[in-house]
């Protein structure tokens, strides 16, 4: 019996050390190394959005000015056309050029046409206001739209424009200021002629010329009104000389009434030969004209040039170089008097305003005489050289040789 418990006895001992070494093997102590998670792929980047008029190669640029047939800005047109051409040769960009205007100075008219490139999707705008405030909404709606827009000549200060292009125009006005103070400088009566009353620009050089005569002799009795029109420039001109007919000055804050030719304003012509003195803006080539002639003292030029060709290019940095400009872009500004009257006409003529033009004072200005009427006999000054034609039946005779 206990020979058999033995052997029971032995059999539970092999059974279990069978068991045990079944068993699954002891959970390690040892901190088991994390799941490693997949990396993090990079974020798929977004195309940046196509910048206006570079995703078709066309940049089309609306250049509005106040209205259309204005021979100032048919010259800013040409400057425009000119810049678009270069640029467009240069670079991979075809650069256009929408002109397009009222057809006379009038805000409400101007701001229909604002509306009407906007409609179209042009990819800019470059714009003269006639009346700031006026030109505010179109501007706005145009920024709203992705359309960045500048201005030039006439600003718009209280848009979204992201700059302005010009003279300075009260510096401007003061520098006629300047010339009817050395034309008159006992002073004596001066009226003004000015395009549409409230144009910024056009109320910045009055500003200016009325700053610059004050505390003089000078004394401005009138202030009269074109809207930007030639004949009415010529009329009210004329309307002035009748009310006033000692009048001594004008200051032309334009040039409209020039444009209307010798002849046009009798009254003005007549006053002038007589000793009456006279100042404009610009320096246009019928301008320069008159101030051989002594119709005209002297002009502050305004870069109507620029007005196209810098504003072309100013609007292409921006939209493809991404360049940022101060709200107020100085143009500079010429004075031309009988002293450097040759050098703004051969700038003219060659199409070449890089060169600076030499000083507006000098000897011939302080002794500039009156001009002389057509057929008028004018008494040769001693020490002067006095030019004369003589004028044969024909040529090759003994008798006239």
């Amino acid at each position: 019996m206990r020979r058999i418990s033995v052997v029971i006895l032995s059999l539970l001992m092999i059974a279990s050390m069978i068991l045990s070494a079944c068993q699954p093997a002891p959970t390690p102590t040892a901190e088991q190394p994390k799941e490693e998670k997949p990396a993090e792929q990079p974020k798929e980047e977004k195309p940046a959005a196509a910048k206006p008029g570079i995703e078709d190669g066309v940049l089309t640029i609306a250049w509005i000015p106040k209205a259309l047939n204005n021979p100032v800005f048919e010259t800013g047109k040409v400057g425009a056309e000119l810049k678009a051409k270069e640029l467009s040769e240069q670079g991979n960009i075809k650069v256009e050029v929408l002109y397009t205007a009222p057809t006379k100075s009038d805000i409400a008219e101007q701001a229909a046409v604002m509306e009407g490139v906007i409609a179209k999707g042009v990819d800019a705008i470059g714009v003269s206001c006639n009346e700031p405030e006026g030109c505010v909404d179109p501007i706005n709606k145009a920024v709203e739209a992705g359309i960045p827009v500048m201005t030039w000549d006439s600003d718009s200060p209280n848009s979204k424009r992201f700059t302005y292009l010009g003279v300075d125009n009260k510096e401007g006005g003061k520098a006629a200021a300047e010339l009817i103070k050395m034309a008159l400088p006992n002073g004596g009566k001066v009226a003004v002629l000015t395009g549409v009353p409230g144009a910024a620009n056009l109320e910045a050089r009055i500003a200016g010329f009325k700053e610059g005569v004050e505390g003089t002799n000078i004394e401005i009795v009138d202030t009269v009104a074109c809207n930007d029109d030639i004949q009415k420039g010529v009329q009210v001109v004329e309307e002035t000389m009748t009310k006033y007919p000692d009048l001594d000055g004008w200051f032309f804050v334009g040039l409209w009434p020039v444009f209307a030719g010798e002849g046009a304003m009798p009254k003005w012509e007549e006053a002038t030969r007589n000793g009456m003195k006279s100042v404009a803006f610009d320096t246009l080539p019928v301008e320069l004209e008159w101030v051989k002639k002594g119709m005209l003292y002297g002009l502050v030029g305004q870069k109507y040039f620029g007005w196209g060709y810098d504003t072309v290019q100013m609007i292409y940095d921006k939209i493809v170089n991404g360049k940022e400009f101060e709200p107020f872009t100085n143009s500079g500004m010429d004075i031309v008097t009988i002293c450097n009257v040759d050098e703004m006409a051969k700038a003219w003529e060659t199409n070449d305003f890089t060169k600076p033009l030499s000083d507006w004072k000098c000897d011939k200005l302080t002794a500039a005489a009156p001009a002389a009427a057509a057929g008028e006999v004018v008494k040769a000054e001693k020490g002067k050289t006095l030019d004369m034609v003589l004028l044969p039946k024909f040529m090759g005779n003994m008798v006239f040789d």
